[in-house]
């Protein structure tokens, strides 16, 4: 790996150049992609839910369940199930080497009560077991997370809640259990399989905002601020936070213990590109929370200290369509990601990451729902932590990089299998550790 050792520098340097490029071109995010395993099918794939005889034509793998799914979509009713598995395994770098599988199975209900009963309203109930072994949070010790599959082995309710509209759907109150971060700071570029572009950053969880798979308790007051500018909005949250996500919460349903954690806030005000073929989605937000019981610790002092902060600043945006038979081809393209976030050095190990992702689908002639993605990530050590490090006797700490390349091809509209891989530089900000190469392999099937 010393060829690859050499060319950090260079990544971190193009990131950074990228990172000025976009920033000065595009102000801010694209529509939100939905993540794969949490949410349900859009409206164009609900059009398309077919009552096609062909397993190699429909858009699940159970079918249309003799027209019943078609139906109760019609209705306002949608039920998935899908699976995601990665198997990952790190084949370089001076740590033991493992090959893991990590997977998801969900099952999620969606009623829009609009189509059902002309109410102003949505429930949306998910859960799932996840199975295997985390390569990232079991063995590697870095910043970054190989796989988005988040979370340890469990069997769990992740999130429960009910969306009511008022004011002609300008405003909309959410309440239940809800994971947080899928609504604020959330990149849900589900292409890549690492942890930040393919769902959140990690700074994101120091803050101890629910996540999914862990959704807790909470409320979302969302208001469309259109009427002063068209795509404008503004929200923003109320959660408990937790100690540890999963103990002794278990299954998700153990909400006495949930509110004995401290609280969450967060806030985002947010800007969707209107009327364009150029789909774009800008956010600034942020989330902090009080945890009195002094979960941090000050790592200049050594001493606990009471809440923490994380601010960030989000852009999705198409930005290239081909042209086909005159017309221009929305479904293809290339999409970018850009994520930059904060946090305090004193009590956080990173102070600083930024994100990068590119997605080009129906790249190649007749492979039309295929994507090809390069993320760079760089996440930087703070000064106090670094210190913290060199006082127990390790290195001096500076920053991790990570780049990912991904091809995901649909073999059929249920089915999807993508080959990836992960090089990780400076391993938690130690240029003194091997650079890590991780190959995976993830599948995704909707049944």
């Amino acid at each position: 790996m010393k060829s690859v050792k050499k060319s950090g520098p260079f990544l971190r340097a193009l990131c950074v150049t990228a990172i000025v490029g976009v920033s000065s071109a595009w102000a801010g995010t694209a529509t939100d992609n939905k993540e794969l395993d949490s949410k349900a099918l859009d409206n164009k794939n609900m059009a398309m839910a077919t009552k096609s005889t062909s397993i190699w034509d429909q858009q699940e793998l159970t079918g249309d369940w003799g027209g019943v799914r078609t139906e109760l979509r019609e209705k306002g009713v949608n039920i998935t199930f899908n699976d995601i598995g990665d198997f990952l395994s790190d084949v370089s770098g001076s740590q033991t080497h493992h090959a893991t599988y990590f997977g998801r199975v969900r099952g999620t209900v969606d009623i829009d009560f609009k189509k059902l009963a002309d109410v102003d309203g949505r429930f949306f109930v998910t859960g799932m077991y996840q199975y295997g072994r985390n390569l990232s949070g079991q063995y590697l010790d870095i910043f970054g997370s190989t796989s988005s599959i988040a979370g340890e082995e469990s069997l769990r309710l992740d999130e429960a809640w009910y969306d009511q509209g008022f004011i002609d759907s300008k405003v909309h109150l959410k309440f239940g259990q809800i994971a947080a971060v899928n609504d604020f700071g959330a990149t849900n570029f589900d292409i890549f399989m690492s942890d930040e572009t393919g769902y959140a950053a990690n700074i994101l969880f120091r803050g101890n905002q629910p996540f999914s798979p862990a959704g807790k308790p909470g409320a979302e007051l969302t208001i469309d601020l259109s009427d002063i500018t068209k795509g404008l909005y503004i929200k923003g949250g109320g959660f408990t936070a937790y100690n540890d996500a999963y103990h002794p919460d278990e299954t998700g349903l153990n909400w006495n213990d949930d509110f004995n954690h401290g609280a969450v806030g967060a806030g985002e005000i947010g800007y969707v590109e209107q009327d364009t073929k150029y789909a774009g989605t800008y956010k600034i937000g942020f989330t902090l929370n009080d945890l009195a019981g002094g979960l941090y610790g000050d790592y200049s002092t050594g001493e606990s200290v009471k809440g923490n902060y994380v601010m960030y600043y989000s852009m999705q945006k198409s930005v290239y369509h081909p042209t086909e038979n005159g017309k221009l081809n929305t479904d293809k393209g290339l999409d970018i990601l850009f994520q930059a976030l904060s946090a305090p050095g004193d009590r956080n190990p990173v102070d600083f990451e930024s994100l990068m992702g590119f997605r080009y689908t129906g790249l190649f002639e007749g492979r039309d729902k295929d994507e090809l993605a390069l993320g760079i990530i760089y996440a930087n050590a703070s000064s106090a932590y670094s210190r913290a490090n060199q006082n127990a006797g390790g290195n001096s700490l500076d920053g991790e990089t990570d780049v990912e390349l991904a091809y995901k091809f649909h073999v059929t509209p249920w089915f999807a299998i993508q080959p990836d891989l992960q090089v990780i530089f400076d391993p938690r900000g130690d240029s003194a550790r091997s650079d890590i190469l991780v190959l995976g392999l993830r599948t995704v099937v909707n049944f």
